[in-house]
């Protein structure tokens, strides 16, 4: 009984405390019966695909949704750690044997026979509390916002045309491509694009040692909207989007994947 209640609460979709931005269509369980302990989620932009790790991100799996062929890529140490999705195909990292510093990674790459075509020619990273964004193979500098922390989780718009990323101690920050801020919706975990005008991301509370409850939600990007797309004791996280928001997939904290097809409203 108490693991069907779990299960309902899970699933229970479309809450929304102010104006929704996002309505969720259905939620379904992926590979269920099939693999277990999947984990940090990345679906291609158009959706077709999707890419999960370990717990530790050892190793890296790809399951096709056309087909419903999964294919394990690396058995590798960090393989699954911030993996993505090239124009034609998959690049990602791995530690190299019995070596450290910056030297200990090396990056790889897997075709897929497959031709999507690229951004603007934008691209975003970051490097302690930096924002660097290149435009045209000109990279500039930007701070935004103060974080002593640094920034993480940087993502760039479908369209090119804003930026993304999660600073220390105070949250999310969109900008435009000369680091002007947008908005800051809140302190959320894991954001990632819905769209060109909303995103996901993951609202957790713990103690400090371990989770006490955990939930997709869908937001705006100044945060004034807002939609629940799972229940705080669901214990769902690390959301990942297709290009244009349809859908979202997240991982359970016991290692199952959720699929939720949305259809954006804002």
């Amino acid at each position: 009984m108490k693991k069907s209640i779990i299960i309902g609460a899970m699933l229970a979709i479309g809450m929304a405390t102010s104006a929704q931005v996002a309505r969720v269509k259905s939620t379904e369980p992926i590979l269920r019966g099939v693999e277990s302990e999947m984990y940090h989620p990345v679906i291609s932009p158009d959706g077709s695909m999707l890419l999960f790790t370990s717990v530790n991100y050892k190793g890296l799996k790809l399951h096709d949704f056309n087909d419903g062929v999964t294919t394990r890529l690396s058995d590798e140490q960090r393989a699954g750690f911030a993996p993505e999705f090239t124009p034609d195909g998959i690049r990602y990292e791995v530690k190299k044997e019995g070596e450290t510093g910056r030297n200990a990674y090396t990056t790889r790459s897997r075709a897929l026979g497959r031709k999507v075509k690229s951004g603007n020619g934008v691209s975003v990273r970051t490097e302690g509390s930096v924002l660097y964004i290149t435009r045209k193979g000109v990279e500039k500098a930007y701070s935004p916002v103060e974080s002593h922390a640094g920034y993480l989780w940087e993502s760039l718009s479908p369209d090119g045309t804003k930026v993304m990323f999660f600073a220390a101690g105070k949250g999310v920050v969109i900008t435009d491509l000369d680091g002007k801020v947008l908005g800051q919706p809140g302190n959320f975990e894991c954001p990632v694009w819905l769209g060109n005008n909303a995103i996901a991301a993951m609202r957790a509370t713990d103690d400090g040692h371990q989770f006490s409850s955990s939930q997709i939600v869908a937001m705006d990007l100044q945060g004034e909207n807002f939609t629940e797309l799972t229940r705080p004791e669901s214990m769902t996280m690390n959301p990942t989007a297709t290009a244009a928001g349809d859908k979202v997939v997240c991982n359970t904290i016991d290692g199952r994947l959720l699929l939720m097809n949305l259809e954006l409203l804002k």
